[in-house]
């Protein structure tokens, strides 16, 4: 053992973000909290330059792009049909406005347009605009709606329009931006002549002469507090309000003095975009920056749009479209300060400082928003750290992956190796249990520090290989979890050991915790869990609902939940399910589980070491993660949300899209006949669109709500006449659920002879024919003879209809509800043809499900068939741009249509599915591949030519599917 004076450096405290353990929360995260989401024209975009935005109130999001116009509900972009207004399908879209109605205005090449009831109508034509675009828009107290064009300003009401030019007084028709504050005046923006204000029907102009400091103005914000903000294209940002103006410029911290776009957070904050710095946000004061080394695509912004879920929306040149959204997690590392990103272990001490072991960089203390670096630097013996523990007098015990232990007090650093008794320097945990004795698990087994050396424990039974995690029960025994020899146990002074062979489902133990009715539950490295009670040993793995069979820490919220690490993430599991369950209450446990999607920077997470994790004084989380230490408030989770409103977003009658009805008012009318209804439904939620669940139903026709899961599209082949009412509700968390505000009223017309006036009338014919008869046998019989033949007619169309409804049945799966072989080869004749006469590529996916066979056999028939449906949906919610066919190929054998898909694009898509596919995570026990259900892929893109045929295509990929099954399965080729 040696000692040395830690070096004055250590002293030294690095700033470092606000942290959430030690001082009130901040009103805003930091920029390095922030989520960044992105999507492209792989992702359904027309195009990647996205220069408007608007959320709507019904939650969905309005792109306008440089190939035209989309609506977005989170997970997919709908283009929208463009009626009278063709230019909105393919070209620039510029500025968007929704005015109190719920109508949606819109700025294009040559002028505006408006979205009212799913249908687009003309507002603003050439007589205004000379054909010049409209930049944006903002109405008035008294309703009218502005426009800034480059033919100058245009007034709208419902009575008529004018427009304003220089001749009123403006400095430039040449206008951009508008902003109305507070006060009522409207602020103009121009391209070359500054800042123009509209008071009292007189222009009052704002130019170089009058102050203002550059002549172009790309965006206008009004403050709410007065006045105005201006982004200028190369002054910086102005603000005026009160006849006073103030500049800031990249002497106060901007990037770039050429700015584009303004728009204001629900926090408060001021968000900027700059034409090649990325986007700034200005919040107490300060700048901060968001740019490409970020992780923002495309440094050039053309617009920005806050939500309200407080969320950023980020419109680029080039980039396509980015998010930027508060994590639901926050996430500690280099970028908040840290010396590293990779954390081992975590400790939350008694001072309310969190101590944090970073591989490769030592140990860091958190501590009142500062961050204090621990190192070789500042006198340990190495910066491979492993595990750490809090003694009673404050000091910090540090364990090593290479130099055995250290014990941190009072600026003081002692050092424990193998030469002072330990049996390895490798040392994975380090234990004071309540006789006041420490123990130290390392790599060749365990030992206990005697005075001032460490013992090796060679009593019988003890470990000899690797400890990785020490607990002492209430009762005082202690037991420890070892890397491959179950789980040691001392109790009054003699070691023995359970093994598999006593019921542990693993004998790698990575994680112990007792919980307060005396259980202990032991978490194994793959295998799942075990509790140990009143002598009795039982067991939950992955079939039984547990997420993973990785089980790295084990912690326990205030609510009775085990929260648990893997690496795929972590999820938690109810003690009282998990009780349940083993006592033969309950058929399954359920795992609320957090991955990749819920924004953290890694799904690794560290075992093997003590503590994995730890719980403050507030009941918080930490997760150490190889990206970062997460904190998780068990008191805010994403999932404990509100159901967001659902509403109806389109209706299409036999393909066609039919306008909607006004709240609760009017109905969608189907004509007679067997005709096809499609609708589709969405949720008022952006941020958490990947969490929403639908239902539905049809008031008479359904039996109870139909559960939609995350389908946003209900499909009716033909629906029966009269008159129909269809609900639709959203939930988060499947319990708690909220209906569109109004149902959709449905009229299905009748035939002619259901309805109520030919009845009538067929009767006052045969009272007819009664009365005739004894005047005119032969007429008799002639009528007769014609109602006979209308009856055949009825029953011929009765028939017909009949065998329509057969035919649409014919096409689909009873078991997935993907269209069947039959349909996908009428469609891919289809598709073939059209992409000969395009001259455009077609492409196949052929998707195979891996090791079917071995899961019908282990897990029987009627669980294949719900793993069938599961990767039927999967691949369902992927395939959802327009065009995009899937269907069931046969056994476990699924097909994607691409139309329009070049080989590469074709692979993305294959691999984005099998991602998705393998994220489900659906357990697999008799996989050879994974723990969880993955699917191979084959894919081929072809331009088609006169002497191929369309089978080539579907052989080429089911060719390149074989050559993935050979490569081991789980790939695309």
């Amino acid at each position: 053992m040696c000692t040395v004076l830690l070096p004055l450096l250590m002293l030294l405290a690095t700033p470092g973000p606000a942290l959430a353990d030690t001082v009130p929360e901040a009103p805003r995260p930091a920029l390095s909290q922030l989520k960044i989401d992105r999507w492209q024209a792989e992702q359904g975009l027309p195009m990647n330059t996205v220069q408007a935005l608007l959320q709507t109130r019904d939650g969905a999001l309005w792109v306008g792009t440089g190939g035209g116009l989309v609506r977005f509900d989170g997970r997919r972009f709908a283009a929208v049909d463009a009626g009278p207004v063709p230019e909105l399908a393919t070209r620039s879209v510029f500025g968007f406005l929704e005015d109190r109605d719920g109508a949606l205005w819109i700025g294009h090449t040559s002028g505006a347009a408006r979205w009212r009831d799913g249908r687009i109508e003309a507002t603003i034509g050439n007589e205004l605009t000379a054909g010049r675009r409209i930049w944006s828009f903002v109405q008035g107290p008294d309703g009218s709606v502005w426009a800034a064009s480059e033919n100058g300003l245009v007034q709208w009401r419902p009575d008529g329009a004018r427009v304003y030019q220089e001749a009123d007084g403006l400095p430039t028709r040449r206008l951009r931006a508008l902003a109305f504050d507070r006060d009522g005046t409207l602020w103009i923006g121009t391209t070359g002549g500054g800042l123009v204000a509209l008071r009292d029907g007189r222009f009052d102009v704002l130019d170089r002469r009058a102050g203002f400091p550059h002549p172009e103005v790309r965006a206008l914000l009004a403050d709410p507090e007065g006045g105005v903000w201006a982004a200028t294209a190369g002054a910086g940002l102005v603000h005026l309000r009160g006849g006073h103006l103030r500049i800031l410029t990249t002497a106060d911290g901007l990037p770039t003095n050429h700015l584009t776009a303004l728009a204001r957070g629900e926090d408060g904050a001021l968000w900027i975009g700059t034409w090649g710095n990325g986007v700034v946000r200005h919040a107490d004061g300060r700048f901060g920056t968001l740019d490409g080394a970020a992780g923002l695509d495309g440094d050039q912004i053309w617009t920005l749009h806050a939500d309200r879920e407080g969320s950023v929306w980020v419109g680029t040149w080039h980039g396509g479209l980015n998010r930027l959204s508060p994590r639901p997690f926050a996430v500690h590392g280099r970028p908040e300060g840290l010396s590293g990103d990779n954390m081992r272990t975590v400790l939350h001490a008694r001072d309310g400082a969190v101590w944090v072991a970073i591989a490769g960089s030592g140990v860091n203390r958190l501590h009142e928003g500062r961050v204090s670096a621990y190192g070789r630097a500042q006198g340990l013996a190495t910066d491979e750290v492993s595990a750490l523990l809090e003694d009673a007098d404050g000091a910090i015990w540090v364990a090593s992956y290479t130099e055995g232990v250290m014990r941190l007090h009072d600026g003081r650093v002692e050092h424990w190796g193998s030469a002072d008794g330990l049996p390895h320097a490798d040392v994975r945990v380090l234990f004071r249990d309540r006789g006041g004795v420490l123990w130290a698990g390392t790599r060749a087994g365990l030992a206990r520090l005697d005075g001032r050396r460490f013992v090796a424990v060679r009593d019988p039974g003890a470990p000899t290989e690797g400890v990785t995690v020490i607990q002492q029960t209430r009762d005082g025994t202690l037991w420890f979890g070892t890397s491959g020899a179950g789980l040691a146990r001392l109790r009054d002074g003699r070691f023995d050991t359970l093994t598999r062979a006593h019921g542990l489902v693993s004998n790698w133990i990575l994680a112990l915790h007792e919980d307060a009715d005396g259980s202990l539950w032991v978490g194994s490295n793959g295998e799942g869990l075990n509790r140990l009670r009143d002598g009795r040993i039982a067991a939950v793995r992955p079939s039984d609902g547990l997420w993973d069979g990785l089980v790295q820490t084990l912690l326990e919220d205030r609510h009775g939940r085990l929260w648990i690490t893997c690496n795929r993430g972590f999820y938690r599991v109810d003690r009282a399910e998990l009780d349940a369950f083993v006592e033969g209450r309950a058929a399954r446990v359920t795992s609320t589980v957090y991955g990749p999607g819920d924004a953290l920077r890694s799904s690794t997470f560290a075992g093997g070491v003590q503590p994995a994790g730890a719980v403050d004084a507030r009941g918080r989380l930490w997760l150490p993660s190889v990206k970062g230490l997460v904190v998780v408030d068990p008191e805010r989770l994403p999932d404990d949300l509100p159901p967001p409103a659902a509403h109806i977003a389109a209706v299409t009658v036999d393909g066609q899209a039919q306008p909607l009805p006004s709240q609760g008012a009017g109905r969608v009318v189907v004509p007679r006949g067997a005709v096809s209804l499609a609708v589709d439904y969405g949720a008022a939620t952006l941020l958490h669109a990947e969490r929403v669940r639908f239902r539905y139903r049809i008031e008479g026709l359904t039996a109870g709500w139909v559960d939609a899961g995350g389908r946003r599209e209900a499909a009716f082949a033909a629906l029966p006449p009269g008159e129909h009412r269809l609900e639709v509700a959203a939930s988060m968390d499947g319990r708690r659920w909220r209906a569109a505000a109004a149902p959709l009223a449905i009229l299905v017309q009748p035939r002619l002879h259901q309805t109520p006036w030919f009845v009538a009338l067929a009767a006052l014919a045969g009272i007819g024919l009664v009365t005739a008869a004894h005047r005119l046998r032969t007429h008799q019989l002639r009528r007769r003879s014609d109602e006979m033949e209308r009856l055949v007619a009825e029953k011929t169309e009765a028939l017909r209809e009949a065998n329509e409804h057969l035919q649409r049945l014919s096409f689909a799966d009873a078991l997935t509800g993907l269209p069947n072989r039959r349909r996908l080869d009428e469609v891919l004749q289809t598709e073939w043809r059209r992409a000969a006469r395009l001259g455009q590529p077609l492409a196949a996916v052929v998707a195979d499900v891996d090791a079917f066979k071995a899961y019908n056999d282990r897990c029987g028939h009627l669980e294949a068939d719900q793993v069938l449906v599961a990767v039927a949906e999967v691949i369902r919610r992927t395939a959802h741009r327009a065009g995009d066919f899937a269907a069931r190929f046969g056994g476990e054998e699924f097909v994607v249509l691409i139309p329009g898909a070049d080989d590469a694009a074709a692979r993305t898509f294959a691999e984005r599915l099998r991602r998705a596919i393998e994220t489900r995570a659906i357990p697999h026990p008799a996989s050879p591949v994974a723990p969880v259900l993955t699917a191979s892929f084959g894919v081929a893109s072809r331009v088609p030519t006169p002497d191929a045929v369309p089978q080539s295509l579907l052989a080429e990929a089911d060719a390149a599917l074989y050559r993935a099954k050979q490569g081991g399965r789980n790939r695309v080729c």
